[in-house]
């Protein structure tokens, strides 16, 4: 007689739960110290919105500017070094070595349609603005206005414009070296205003920077003037102060 012997085994393992990777929370942007103890105090023609999509991209593009000429291009608005113009990129020369203190005042002047987009003339008072030097001193440029323009082009085939595929992203700036002008700064009641969100790459937009220098160019001065009188009637004037500017709220802020 045959005897079938059945043998069971059990095995004691459990399955391990599986743990999800924690989310990477983007970090929420922050302003660069070369543009901390500044704002914007921002107007506009009555015709044109502040708040509205184009009113806060214009204002989004010259603050963007603003940072990248002092603080880099690697640590300007979310998404606006993407969007902007290899032309325009490539002639930044970025000045981290000096900090702005102060407000200036910008005014939206006009919004022109274009075939590709729009363009909007920017005009701005810097009168109240200082660059801290590495003596610790403020050099502070009183004049009527400056008038400078935005342009917003939308670009539908890339193919027609290769340069696009080949602008590279552009590297940080060695801060290695210590700037003797972000040393020991005082600290602003009032500091810099900046969105935390991306406000450029949804929208399809290059941009880009230049100046007319022709008729909105005096209206930028006559605007300057009506805001601050006492400016030199020709030209400029530069005051070097151990005292930074005012710093004012910014607004409308974000």
């Amino acid at each position: 007689m045959s005897i079938l012997v059945f043998s069971s085994c059990s095995q004691d393992t459990q399955e391990q739960p599986t743990t999800e990777p924690e989310p990477t929370i983007p970090r929420e942007y922050q302003p660069p110290t070369q543009v901390l103890n500044a704002t914007y105090v921002w107007s506009a023609e009555p015709e044109i919105d502040l708040f509205d999509g184009r009113g806060r991209l214009i204002r989004a593009a010259e603050e963007a500017k603003t940072i990248a000429h002092y603080g880099g291009l690697d640590v300007t608005y979310p998404g606006f070094a993407d969007v902007l113009s290899y032309e325009y990129a490539s002639r930044i020369d970025a000045r981290p070595y000096h900090a702005l203190a102060g407000t200036a005042r910008a005014h939206i002047l006009q919004v022109t349609e274009t075939e590709t987009g729009f363009d909007a003339t920017v005009c701005t008072q810097p009168s109240h603005l200082g660059i801290r030097w590495d003596d610790g001193e403020y050099r502070i440029t009183t004049l009527s206005g400056r008038e400078s323009y935005v342009q917003f082009t939308r670009i539908v085939d890339s193919a027609e414009h290769p340069q696009l595929e080949l602008e590279p992203r552009w590297p940080p700036i060695d801060r290695t070296d210590p700037y003797p002008a972000l040393q020991d700064m005082p600290v602003s009641e009032n500091q810099w205003s900046a969105p935390t969100e991306d406000l450029f790459s949804d929208t399809g937009y290059t941009i880009t920077f230049g100046a007319d220098l022709g008729e909105t160019m005096h209206r930028c001065q006559d605007w300057g003037r009506s805001i601050e009188p006492d400016v030199p009637a020709e030209g400029s004037e530069t005051i070097r102060s151990p005292i930074p500017p005012r710093t004012l709220p910014a607004y409308p802020g974000w």
